[in-house]
């Protein structure tokens, strides 16, 4: 493409691709493998097309049997009504063919990497752009929050249940919303809250289990004693915060 699109050039009339791989690690070597796609075509923030496939990648491959049950999606559905790569990567360059789309989306740079390292064509002519990076950079988020919070933020009802393609339409209207700038600022410093509280939480926890770990020991050298004071400090002036912390989470 001789113009690169990005998403804050997304217009009424740019065509734009949502897409969203779901992967299973293959059990020994814990590789990523793509199981299912989903890709929603958009033009003027509506939905004007859609692509949805399960993916069996190979006989050979063993996928990690716990992770699928977690998901939601079986061995055996993945083997009877998926589709190999080649005729997914068929399938999408005829889609692409037909809508021509300037851009594709996804959420976060791991789906380009695992669709661009598991089709069977290049697709380096194809424009993508990494969501996160952009929502982080336009609602200024400290933090890299779910797909179901980006979805609160902006007043959309989602649950994340493993769907590709509903994950990708969200993440159209998620990525909509935001360029209207009809994002709701409340809720946006509710989410940063909720999240800065969690890591307050685990970093407290973390320093406390340190401080015990080596208050247990019988003798301590002196880079690990300047650690535990380190540690003691931090707790001290940290316990009233996190006290008024758990005390609000038991009133939840």
């Amino acid at each position: 493409m001789s113009v690169k699109t990005e998403i804050f050039n997304i217009t009424e009339d740019t065509i734009t691709a949502y897409f969203d791989l779901e992967f299973c690690n293959e059990r020994i070597s814990r590789h990523n493998v793509p199981i299912a796609i989903g890709v929603s075509y958009r033009c003027k923030g509506k939905e004007i097309g859609s692509y949805y496939s399960l993916i069996w990648y190979s006989d050979e491959m063993e996928l990690w049997k716990e992770q699928l049950d977690n998901i939601g999606y079986t061995r055996r559905i993945l083997k009877d009504y998926g589709k190999s790569m080649k005729t997914v990567t068929e399938e999408l360059l005829e889609e692409h063919e037909k809508y021509q789309p300037k851009l594709y989306v996804s959420f976060g740079k791991q789906d380009e990497t695992l669709l661009k390292k598991f089709v069977t064509e290049s697709l380096e002519d194809w424009n993508f752009c990494d969501a996160i990076q952009w929502l982080n950079r336009q609602l200024s988020m400290k933090h890299d929050i779910s797909l179901e919070k980006y979805a609160y933020i902006c007043h959309l009802d989602f649950i994340h249940d493993f769907d590709p393609l509903e994950d990708a339409q969200i993440l159209a209207e998620i990525i909509w919303c935001v360029l209207q700038n009809q994002e709701d600022n409340m809720r946006k410093e509710e989410v940063i809250e909720e999240y800065e509280r969690k890591l307050f939480l685990i970093q407290y926890r973390n320093k406390q289990q340190a401080y015990m770990h080596l208050s247990s020991l019988d003798e301590l050298s002196i880079k690990q004693k300047e650690k535990m004071q380190n540690h003691a400090a931090y707790l001290a002036k940290n316990m009233e915060k996190y006290e008024a912390y758990m005390k609000e989470s038991d009133s939840l």
